[in-house]
């Protein structure tokens, strides 16, 4: 069973109210990140292969953060992601 689950409804309800804008980058968290929930990003694949400027995903990281959903830190050129365990009992 996939713990990183876009369908727990308490996980749609947090983004839908506080942070709208940062649904995008959810999802682009949850389908790059390995089993533990880790997901490395670098500059260019913000830029190229995402089409994002990289301060507006760091913000929707960001705001993520502030929701618990998950952890982050930057690194030289880009930034990881780790997802918080979102548990569905």
């Amino acid at each position: 069973m996939d713990i990183y689950n876009i369908s727990s409804q308490e996980v749609l309800d947090r983004i839908a109210r506080n942070c709208p804008k940062a649904l995008g980058a959810y999802l682009h968290c949850l389908n790059r990140a390995d089993p533990e929930g880790v997901v490395y990003f670098t500059k260019e694949t913000i830029e190229i292969e995402m089409s994002e400027s990289m301060t507006r995903f760091r913000n929707n990281i960001k705001a993520l953060a502030r929701e618990n959903l998950l952890m982050w830190y930057p690194f030289d050129h880009g930034i990881a992601v780790t997802l918080a365990v979102i548990d569905e009992e």
